[in-house]
């Protein structure tokens, strides 16, 4: 191997052309079936060697973006093949305009997910489990004060995360390690589209309240309804988001 070769298989190289092929899926400009262009162009076009091409198209394989056929070459896979809770994938798809569909998505698997995991706290939480979702609380109303919204956004994915471990469930517990991504890349698009950003805070002293109170339908009700803001938010229910996200999806998935 020569010098180049060995400075093109850095780490930070390989990072760099695995973002670089997942954006280009990602963002649409190679389409879902397409086979990716063959092995010397795509090391001439991104100035890398065959064995650091090679490892990106594997890694990519891993979150179920390509798939490796004899005789045809490396295909892009249909969506819903795609692990689209991959952290990679969320931060990626972040960088590109969001995608209303898995926004949509998000929120829905969240109204599923939350109320269910505060019932659960409310039932289930020590006072130690119920102590980072205070102090997630008490940041974001600081972070409100001070007109803060980017902090107060990170709290409110610390309240989240805290809320679902504090549940008691193990699966629960597991989501709460990849959904902070997930919450960001929905966040990004509800506070940009509140009609108050950091309107939703009484929301979610009310379910702290609950839980506290071992209220389990109380704190169930109390989620369901702060969950349901973000959706107002978005306009989902009668707001040209809706009319966007049907658009959306009529044009990016193939027939």
């Amino acid at each position: 191997m020569d010098t180049v070769d060995r400075v093109l298989v850095k780490p930070r190289v390989h990072k760099i052309v695995v973002k670089e092929l997942a954006v280009r899926i990602l963002d649409r400009r190679w389409t879902s079936g397409m086979a990716l262009p063959t092995e010397p162009e795509l090391c001439e076009e991104l100035n890398v060697s065959r064995s650091a091409l090679r490892e990106a198209i594997k890694v990519l394989g891993s979150k179920g973006l390509l798939t490796t056929r004899p005789r045809v070459g490396t295909v892009i896979q249909p969506t819903e093949n795609w692990n689209l809770l991959d952290e990679d994938l969320l931060r990626w798809s972040m960088d590109l305009a969001p995608s209303p569909q898995l926004v949509l998505s998000l929120i829905e698997a969240r109204q599923a997910i939350e109320p269910a995991a505060a019932r659960l706290a409310a039932s289930r939480a020590s006072a130690r489990d119920i102590d980072p979702i205070e102090r997630a609380f008490d940041e974001m109303s600081r972070y409100k004060a001070e007109q803060d919204f980017e902090a107060f956004n990170n709290a409110d994915i610390a309240f989240h995360t805290a809320l679902l471990r504090a549940s008691g469930n193990v699966v629960f517990h597991q989501l709460a390690n990849m959904i902070g991504t997930a919450l960001a890349y929905s966040f990004r698009v509800t506070m940009e589209r509140a009609r108050e950003p950091g309107a939703s805070l009484p929301n979610h002293g009310e379910v702290i309240e609950r839980i506290r109170a071992r209220d389990a339908e109380g704190a169930f009700a109390s989620m369901s309804r702060l969950l349901n803001i973000a959706v107002v938010d978005l306009g989902l229910g009668s707001g040209s988001f809706g009319t966007r996200f049907t658009d959306s999806a009529i044009s990016q998935e193939p027939t």
